[in-house]
Parts: C-alpha cells; sequence; structure tokens
C-alpha cells in the first residue's frame, strides 16, 4: 500500500497545500513532502495525526469470512 499516494491524493481532493496539512498537524512541509514522494517513512504518531486530519482510516488485515 502506497500512504504517500493515498495521502497526496486525499490531501488535494479535500483542496489541501502541503503547507496547510503541515501547519494543522505540526510538521513541517518537508516532512509531508518526504512522505508523499516515499524518501521518508512516517512514525505511527505521525502517521495518526496525518489520517485524522485527512479524515482517512486504515485496515490492516481483514477478518476472512467463512464460505
Amino acid at each position: 500500500m502506497d500512504f504517500g499516494k493515498i495521502i497526496k491524493e486525499a490531501r488535494i481532493r479535500q483542496g489541501m497545500s502541503q503547507a496547510q496539512l503541515a501547519e494543522k498537524i505540526g510538521y513541517t512541509q518537508r516532512s509531508i513532502l518526504y512522505w508523499e514522494k516515499g524518501k521518508r517513512r512516517m512514525t505511527l504518531e505521525s502517521a495518526d495525526k496525518v489520517f485524522k486530519a485527512l479524515h482517512l482510516s486504515v485496515v490492516i488485515g481483514e477478518e476472512k469470512q467463512d464460505d
């Protein structure tokens, strides 16, 4: 899963600049740029802030349905 692509698409869809997102979550615009380009990995704390700011959720694994 490409979190950088997800973040960038959600941010743009919401009409938010990298600078606006950075200010909203208390990080630098450069951090947002690096995450979106996949040059740096987010910590769980930063991912939580970004996803909350963009109103996104992540499902890690799904419960398998019996057929």
